[in-house]
């Protein structure tokens, strides 16, 4: 079932709605551009017997033809808490609101997606029942504002506290049980002088600003909280940590799934304050010990050797070449990735790729496509040579742009190309490839994929598409050809609201 994220989307076009069909769609995972094109299929079934994972598909162009009570129950099935939580984008939430907002049930809060209520006209809530409001908002992600927007978590908290009678800096308990995750975008100062609870609530905060941190470290030193490491959870993420918590700390993080940048920005922060206290080492021998496969396998590591030139001298090249991939999955300071950087087994240096030079990466044997993959893998971080790398790749006999490999370098990577070599790719590779997102092309390069996504998903003949083929060509809507703009204008036409 997990697999089926991999299926390409273009695949899952006139599915059979068949309850047996219904029952297999609904047990799997998806991704949220391939459920888009399942709408149809699920268009009579949508209720809270649907998975989060086929939910997430909602989009404006694809419930056009639904009638209003089926969008209604569509919007209504989405609200959900914890891990089921049917995860949607500001373009999905603003389009539920605008298709419920004039219903005489819309201030029923307690109905709608928690998000949705984020993007309400303040100004239709019911004074009497702001309270109302404000307590079914508090499990809203208020991390889902675009740039457009993000004045709006300012507004909001205003009304609140016009609502809740806030009046000064000091927020009571009552009022951060009401605010719920709103906690998550007050300024420090609120956060050092109140009840020591909304410590509780920053837990849910997708990031803390500096202030933030500050604040909460301020809250915790005061002696006026109870919090200690287990109940904070991932609070100490952001803080100074000592080496008495780190191994069981950097484990919890790994396993609970937090993103390797920010696991990066952690240790950098822990191993300026270690150096901040140590003195630089000028040695020249190995004096902390060498680095083993057991020193390696150290959830600690590579702490201990907080000086880079220390961990030059105790690494020698056998250990690196035979402990590879453990070393760059633990080892993320650009300084030190610099030290472990062999030529034969690139597939396995992760972080440390991005260190390369140009004249790095010319000695690397890139042939395969999954050494392609592991070098795109954008958890990694971003980097300036994908076009160096991709280049290589194609530079090899029978390599193309295939759907494999369209997957694998993604639309970021994929717009360092020139258009001359995005013309290369066939129809079929685009059709059968994910959706991809090439919103950084130049127009140019747009022109170039929009051409190729009309073939793939749009012909050449029909004057109209469907809906679901209309969504997988949209991502590459550039600058037309005189030729295409006839049909462009059919698409637009056809589409607009």
């Amino acid at each position: 079932d997990d697999l089926a994220t991999e299926i390409p989307g273009s695949l899952l076009l006139g599915v059979s709605s068949t309850e047996k069909v219904l029952a297999k769609l609904n047990k799997k995972k998806w991704k949220r551009k391939q459920v888009g094109t399942l709408d149809k299929t699920f268009r009579n079934t949508y209720d809270c017997t649907l998975s989060s994972s086929v939910l997430q598909g909602f989009t404006c162009s694809s419930v056009r033809t639904f009638q209003k009570s089926q969008v209604k129950k569509l919007i209504r099935a989405c609200r959900r808490k914890g891990r089921n939580k049917v995860k949607l984008a500001e373009t999905q939430l603003t389009c539920m609101y605008n298709h419920i907002k004039d219903e005489s049930d819309a201030t029923s809060f307690e109905l709608y997606p928690h998000d949705m209520l984020l993007y309400y006209n303040y100004s239709l809530v019911p004074q009497d029942s702001c309270r109302s409001y404000f307590e079914e908002l508090a499990e809203a992600d208020f991390s889902v504002f675009s740039s457009v927007l993000s004045s709006v978590p300012t507004v909001l908290f205003e009304n609140a506290k016009s609502c809740l009678g806030i009046t000064n800096q000091s927020l009571s308990e009552n009022d951060i049980s009401v605010l719920g995750n709103m906690c998550c975008t007050l300024d420090g100062v609120y956060i050092s002088n109140s009840d020591a609870s909304i410590l509780g609530k920053l837990q849910n905060c997708a990031e803390l600003s500096e202030g933030q941190v500050t604040a909460v470290e301020a809250l915790l030193e005061s002696g006026n909280t109870t919090y200690g490491i287990s109940e904070l959870q991932f609070i100490p993420k952001y803080m100074e940590t000592k080496r008495s918590f780190l191994e069981d700390f950097l484990k919890l993080l790994k396993e609970n799934g937090v993103d390797k940048q920010k696991r990066k920005s952690l240790k950098k922060e822990i191993r300026k304050s270690i150096r901040n206290k140590v003195k630089r080492s000028l040695e020249n021998e190995c004096t902390v010990g060498s680095i083993t496969q057991v020193t390696i396998s150290d959830e600690v590591f590579p702490f201990d050797y907080f000086d880079v030139n220390q961990f030059n001298c105790c690494l020698n090249a056998t250990i690196v070449r035979d402990n590879l991939g453990s070393i760059t999955e633990k080892v993320d300071q650009d300084e030190y990735l610099k030290i472990v950087i062999p030529a034969d087994q690139v597939e396995l240096l992760g972080q440390a790729s991005r260190q390369a030079t140009s004249g790095d990466i010319n000695l690397w044997n890139v042939t395969l496509v999954d050494t392609l993959s592991s070098l795109m893998d954008s958890s990694n971080g971003p980097w300036n040579s994908s076009l160096q790398i991709i280049t290589k790749y194609l530079s090899h006999d029978g390599n193309t742009l295939g759907s494999t490999e369209l997957n694998v370098i993604g639309g970021d990577n994929l717009c360092s190309l020139d258009a001359n070599v995005l013309q290369s790719i066939l129809a079929q590779s685009l059709r059968n490839a994910s959706v991809l997102n090439v919103s950084i092309c130049t127009p140019a390069k747009k022109q170039a994929l929009f051409v190729i996504a009309l073939k793939a998903f749009g012909g050449t003949t029909r004057s109209n598409v469907s809906i679901a083929e209309y969504q997988f060509m949209e991502p590459y809507l550039g600058r037309p050809t005189p030729t295409m703009l006839p049909k462009l204008l059919s698409l637009l036409k056809q589409f607009s609201p």
